[in-house]
């Protein structure tokens, strides 16, 4: 009798180990690759005190047919970097607004600025406002978008706005690559865009 229950406690322990195997295997992760531009010294010695708000109206990324295709996406995004013509490494998984701020903050300090944690008077302010990132899956395509505006700012009186959006669409060919593909490229996209010497040329201050 004791062996039966041994036995019996033995494959229930191999089932629930299955169960949690299957379970961790069936989670899909989303992966961004940021690729970041030629390096500049164009801003070298200067400081900035850089700020980003969420003013998304949804907090979800997947658009319906997204949700349909990638069944528990767990909202946290595989993130990593690549310098100019370099391979990327993985910072780690990231929710997406502390994705977005790091990508922010390593493209100025690629253009030489000291990046401040805290305000300071002698320092302008650029803020992104996040308005849109999502991911849909629409006719046998991804489709990624992303919006925002940056704002530039002096002692809190604002000197110049600059407004992004970018969409970057790929076909599905295997699993969820074409989504991860398309969200890296969306996302270098929309970072790289921002003309910060423009921003800074506009509001007076270079």
């Amino acid at each position: 009798m004791k062996q039966k229950n041994r036995v019996i406690g033995a494959l229930a322990g191999a089932f629930l180990l299955t169960t949690l195997l299957v379970s961790c295997a069936s989670i899909t992760n989303l992966k961004v690759l940021y690729r970041l531009p030629q390096s500049s010294s164009q801003f070298s010695g200067r400081e900035v005190y850089f700020v980003l708000e969420d003013a998304r109206p949804s907090r979800n990324i997947l658009g319906e047919g997204a949700r349909r295709e990638l069944k528990n996406f767990p909202g946290n995004i595989i993130y990593s970097i690549a310098k100019y013509q370099q391979a990327g490494f993985r910072l780690g998984p990231y929710q997406l607004t502390d994705m977005v701020k790091d990508g922010f903050k390593r493209r100025l300090e690629n253009m030489g600025f000291r990046v401040l944690t805290a305000p300071r008077t002698s320092a302008p302010q650029v803020t992104v406002i996040l308005q849109e990132f999502s991911l849909d899956f629409l006719s046998r395509k991804w489709l990624a978008k992303m919006r925002y505006e940056a704002r530039l700012l002096e002692n809190g009186k604002l000197l110049a706005t600059q407004s992004i959006s970018a969409q970057t669409e790929r076909y599905k060919v295997v699993g969820k690559k074409g989504a991860d593909a398309a969200l890296g490229e969306l996302f270098t996209d929309a970072v790289n865009r921002l003309n910060v010497g423009r921003l800074f040329e506009q509001g007076r201050i270079l």
